[in-house]
């Protein structure tokens, strides 16, 4: 800790093998958001004709998918030929090898994305992209007083974590391990927090409201420390309860803010005010697009030639805002509410964490994935293989590491429906 505070206090843009690309990045932030209309298509059309053209030269997915809808963006002239590129889905991706809609010519690391549907997605993303994604979420998180030289406490999914508190000298915080009991890390939170002295909450909105509330209601001495020294709270991969936020930042008598993002890092978008959010133009192209009498927020990344996201629906539906033909803002009808199971302490285990904070082997076999409580400690983990034929032991491919909860895997023959039809993660009815 000692060297990582020390390094933790150079300015971001001398960080070496980051710092030259965070700092062009940053400004480029910034000077797009004042941006004209006539300057944001410009921008906006050059990346994404630029990204299409790879893809369609250099992927197989794309070069079949663009002449099978007779489109060709070599051709492209004018902003709005962008339209009439195909719009692509989960659905439609996984139909596909990973292979067959990725680049192996670039360095590339695999990660996976489920949602709140709980489809997993295998993709590719590219190292070189951190100081992208890092000058954005700070941009993000100077709103309420960031200063990267300040520690954070992050709760988070991460299996690793050692002690029930770990510093993370890359990141510059301390990892907290949300599986272990609430009282475990207050009291190891307390005995180290003169030494750390952090100033940031950070993580899973469910994790940390039902933290903040704990220490109020056994009246722990670790709130009355929280409330002295942490400035502001940052509200990621959820979609916060207003009522326990407002709650939780009346307690702190801090400010917190949240964002709307994915691990397909095709769209970033920072709040606004509460529940309402601003895409960055510097990030991806975000757009509002009617389907089914609907509007579906559809997303381009401009830099992933790993495994290019085009046209990419989210599937989220919101409520947009657009200026000057740009989707200026936008809320979320419905987001990931912070669902859980509970381990054998009645302990909640948020499903968030577990299964989008860890990386799951099992994901890359899958179609679907669902989790069933059973009861208190034991829980079933059902699944929809992409073939048939499905050799391997499910309870190796599943990360359960520091977990105090059973699992049985289950392979079903397609994923559990609501009455309404909805496949969600955590499944409330029998098979």
């Amino acid at each position: 800790y000692p060297i990582g505070k020390q390094i933790a206090k150079l300015p971001l843009k001398y960080k070496p093998g980051f710092g030259s690309d965070y700092n062009l990045k940053s400004k480029e932030i910034a000077l797009v958001a004042k941006y004209n209309a006539e300057e944001r298509e410009r921008y906006v059309f050059d990346r994404v004709k630029n990204i299409s053209i790879y893809a369609y030269e250099n992927i197989p997915f794309y070069r079949r998918l663009y002449k099978e809808n007779d489109v060709n963006p070599q051709r492209f002239t004018a902003f709005s030929d962008l339209s009439h590129l195909p719009i692509i889905n989960k659905s439609i991706l996984q139909s596909v090898d990973i292979e067959e809609r990725s680049n192996n010519s670039v360095l590339r690391s695999s990660v996976n994305t489920g949602g709140s549907s709980g489809a997993p997605l295998c993709l590719y993303v590219q190292p070189n992209s951190i100081p992208h994604e890092w000058a954005h979420m700070h941009d993000i998180w100077r709103r309420v007083g960031f200063d990267h030289r300040n520690l954070r406490i992050v709760f988070a999914g991460r299996a690793d974590v050692k002690d029930i508190i770990k510093y993370d000298s890359v990141r510059h915080q301390l990892n907290v391990d949300i599986y272990a009991g609430m009282d475990l890390i207050a009291d190891r939170l307390l005995d180290l927090f003169n030494y750390y002295s952090p100033k940031y909450l950070h993580g899973y909105p469910s994790a940390i409201f039902d933290f903040i509330i704990w220490l109020k209601k056994n009246n722990h001495p670790l709130l009355k420390v929280l409330k002295v020294n942490i400035q502001s709270i940052f509200l990621g991969s959820e979609y916060p309860s207003p009522k326990l936020r407002k709650e939780v930042d009346k307690i702190l008598e801090t400010k917190s803010i949240s964002w709307y993002g994915h691990t397909e890092r095709a769209v970033l978008a920072g709040e606004l005010s509460c529940g309402v959010y601003s895409p960055f133009l510097s990030y991806g192209f975000a757009e509002s697009v009617g389907i089914e009498g609907n509007n579906h927020l559809i997303s381009t990344s401009y830099y992933n030639y790993a495994s290019p996201l085009i046209r990419y629906d989210t599937e989220d539906l919101i409520l947009p805002v657009s200026l000057d033909g740009f989707l200026s803002s936008f809320s979320i009808q419905k987001g990931r509410n912070g669902e859980f199971i509970l381990n054998k302490d009645m302990e909640k285990v948020y499903l968030t964490a577990l299964i989008f904070g860890r990386h799951h082997r099992l994901f890359d076999y899958c179609t679907h994935l669902q989790v069933r409580q059973v009861t208190p400690g034991l829980a079933d983990i059902l699944f929809v293989t992409r073939e048939e034929y499905f050799q391997y032991d499910a309870s190796e491919l599943f990360d359960s590491s520091n977990i105090d909860i059973k699992f049985k895997y289950i392979k079903i023959n397609e994923p559990i429906k609501t009455h309404s039809g909805k496949v969600q993660l955590l499944v409330k009815q029998g098979l």
